[in-house]
């Protein structure tokens, strides 16, 4: 008889162990509404983690094959509440580095190219040497057209000779909206202390916007 009493109270104390956390995680999301009772149980931010593993592990997974990727694995046998919470929080947490390495990078990358571009502007001082607006008349005195000429003048300021100078001249009203643009090309070489100048011209009554 006191066996029999023992083992009940085993019982009692196994069942009285089990909460919330301990609640197998379906592996169907139809099913999720089966554990909401035990979701109901945790704090907000469990329940958030929670809903971010299980979305990770059914939609999310099934999404990379759609894209022409490898469908993610599902919910594994024997995931439970608990578990599922603690893994998303690690995920999160390794996530949230690699975005913090990547953010590294990017900012490295930005501060070298413009520490470049910084050098090249050094290199090469560019002046507006003139600017006029031409018209392109028929021979009735309708205007066709009307051109921005204009001339630049460029001085290598290295002590090195320069292959070629690029860049891009853009056309701004008042209100500093674009009208036209066009592309500057110097392709013969400028030498050490040397100055050139390139003319173009293009359309701003029909610019392409």
């Amino acid at each position: 008889m006191s066996r029999i009493a023992v083992l009940s109270i085993h019982i009692l104390l196994l069942a009285a162990c089990s909460g919330p956390k301990d609640t197998p995680v379906p592996k169907d999301l139809s099913a999720m509404e089966s554990v909401k009772p035990s979701i109901e149980k945790l704090s907000a931010e469990e329940k958030e983690l929670f809903a971010g593993y299980v979305m990770r592990h059914t939609l999310g997974a099934k999404l990379g094959g759609l894209f022409g990727g490898k469908e993610g694995p599902g919910i594994p046998d024997g995931m439970t509440i608990g578990k599922a919470i603690q893994e998303q929080r690690q995920f999160k947490a390794e996530r949230a580095v690699e975005e913090a390495r990547e953010a590294a990078l990017k900012e490295k990358l930005r501060s070298e190219r413009e520490a470049a571009m910084k050098t090249m502007r050094d290199a090469v001082t560019v002046t507006l040497v003139s600017k006029s607006l031409r018209d392109e008349r028929g021979s009735s005195g309708i205007q066709l057209d009307e051109h921005l000429q204009v001339t630049f003048g460029y001085k290598n300021n290295s002590s090195k000779d320069i292959a070629g100078v690029k860049g891009y001249i853009s056309v701004r009203v008042l209100f500093d909206d674009e009208i036209s643009g066009f592309a500057v090309s110097i392709d013969e070489t400028i030498r050490a202390g040397e100055s050139k100048t390139w003319t173009g011209s293009m359309s701003v009554k029909y610019a392409m916007r």
